[in-house]
């Protein structure tokens, strides 16, 4: 799971979420990572979430190259503004055989929401893209990575045959496929051990403990928090 693909110096979006800068990665690693994919003889699901228009500029051509396909996740409400994919460009990705999803109409949290508003960002962001694009839509990533059985069932119903999530949540039992979240500080190696199942011992720590405040802290409360942390150590 990929977000910005950046150049230097990085050009982003106005109004992204803080915590977006620690999933940034390079063009030079991206390339190494899909590189390594072919080495291994891989044939990789590649996601991308949020539409920003740097992925089109710089990860579109590269996955072009090597000969795959991905799924780009965008947020409806954010198409066409500052710094993210209009219409045109989506129209183009799906011509070269990219998959276009839903990631929700406005990004927010959906265990948040009432069951009416959660249904609204699942309903309206698929149809919208619908009537724009003039393609089904049927593939969604789960925004912000707080998702449950509730969630999951909806988009099923809503028509969704396949729902992208980040870390699968404890005790979910629908059916989703979890992904690997890239991160702009990764290494080779660390990219390497990622996608061998193998965790570095820190990681398993600071990953215990993102879950523990995930736990008290709750949706709100964690992404308060995480934001004013990351701002702090900027």
């Amino acid at each position: 799971m990929y977000h910005g693909i950046v150049a230097d110096p990085p050009v982003t979006p106005p109004d992204r979420e803080p915590g977006a800068v620690l999933y940034d990665v390079s063009i030079k690693n991206f390339r190494e990572q899909m590189q390594w994919l072919k080495d291994k003889g891989s044939d990789p699901i590649i996601t991308f979430d949020d539409g920003e228009l740097n992925n089109y500029q710089q990860a579109f051509p590269i996955i072009t190259e090597y000969g795959w396909k991905a799924y780009f996740f965008v947020i409806v409400k954010r198409i066409g503004k500052e710094g993210y994919m209009n219409w045109s460009e989506l129209k183009e990705l799906h011509k070269a055989g990219m998959i276009i999803g839903s990631h929700g109409l406005t990004h927010e949290i959906l265990t948040n929401l009432l069951d009416s508003q959660m249904e609204e960002e699942l309903s309206a962001s698929k149809k919208n893209l619908e009537i724009n694009l003039g393609i089904p839509i049927d593939t969604i990533s789960i925004p912000r990575g707080f998702c449950n059985d509730k969630i999951i069932e909806t988009a099923c119903k809503l028509g969704y045959k396949t729902v992208f999530i980040s870390e699968r949540p404890a005790g979910l039992k629908s059916q989703c496929l979890s992904r690997i979240a890239v991160k702009s500080d990764w290494s080779l190696k660390r990219f390497d051990q990622a996608l061998n199942r193998k965790t570095p011992f820190r990681d398993i720590v600071g990953g215990i403990i993102i879950k523990i405040l995930k736990t008290i802290l709750r949706e709100s409360g964690y992404n308060w928090f995480r934001s004013f942390l990351i701002k702090i150590w900027r």
